[in-house]
């Protein structure tokens, strides 16, 4: 691990674990990844190949430091085969230290990394317990070994970053039935006015008053909110 002490790693990891409460959205918490890897292994480039669905069984969603390196995982997803689809599919890390010996087995992947002048490559898969969320690969443009420690730091980076998106994926969650319910709390109240004005203005129940914006919306095809909403703020009469 290209670190001279354990001060780095320690102030790298306590800055990745102050983003998590400010941290909603996935490319901040990508970049503070990959930086983060960059930080400490000092790695020649890293890509982060994120799953839509956290335990999906495809990665498309890439982030890149150079961007230039995000070729090299479109080209695994478009062939399915690379050292980032066999980490991912077996849950454990994978360490190239010349892909040019493995043309054989992943061809388009050798090729293209060789265009970009890459030697090595670790692709250390993004869990936390059982949840999956894709895979981190550390790309370094001259061979090289890498270490247990590597690997280690790698997959603590990994797993930390995992737990921030799920993390962020369960408060925009929480964000999204939040705006649902004041949405139909909203709507609620609008048809409850307007049953009101219509009741008065007609003597008669609330329940009727109901039936009568229910029809009218359907003989216009439109939604018994939008009536209510004629009725209470624009004056509509029916």
């Amino acid at each position: 691990m290209a670190v001279s002490d354990s001060e780095l790693l320690v102030a790298v990891l306590a800055r990745f674990a102050r983003l998590l409460p400010a941290a909603h959205e996935l490319p901040q918490i990508l970049d503070e990844l990959m930086r983060s890897a960059i930080d400490v292994l000092e790695p020649g480039g890293v890509t982060v190949a994120l799953s839509t669905e956290l335990g999906g069984d495809r990665s498309e969603l890439f982030s890149g430091i150079p961007e230039e390196l995000l070729d090299l995982e479109v080209c695994q997803r478009d062939y399915d085969r690379g050292p980032g689809v066999v980490a991912y599919a077996c849950g454990a890390p994978v360490t190239v230290t010349d892909i040019g010996s493995y043309g054989d087995m992943w061809p388009e992947y050798a090729n293209l990394a060789g265009q970009h002048r890459i030697s090595s490559v670790a692709a250390v898969p993004m869990r936390l317990d059982e949840t999956e969320a894709g895979v981190l690969s550390l790309y370094s443009r001259a061979p090289r070994h890498w270490t247990g420690k590597d690997l280690s730091v790698a997959t603590l980076l990994a797993g930390m970053a995992t737990g921030h998106i799920v993390t962020a994926n369960l408060v925009q969650r929480h964000q999204r039935v939040t705006e649902q319910l004041q949405h139909a709390l909203t709507t609620r109240i609008v048809v409850e006015q307007a049953k009101g004005v219509l009741a008065h203005a007609h003597h008669t129940t609330p329940d009727a008053a109901f039936e009568l914006i229910r029809a009218h919306a359907r003989r216009n095809r439109v939604t018994v909110h939008a009536v209510a909403h004629g009725i209470v703020e624009l004056g509509l009469r029916i």
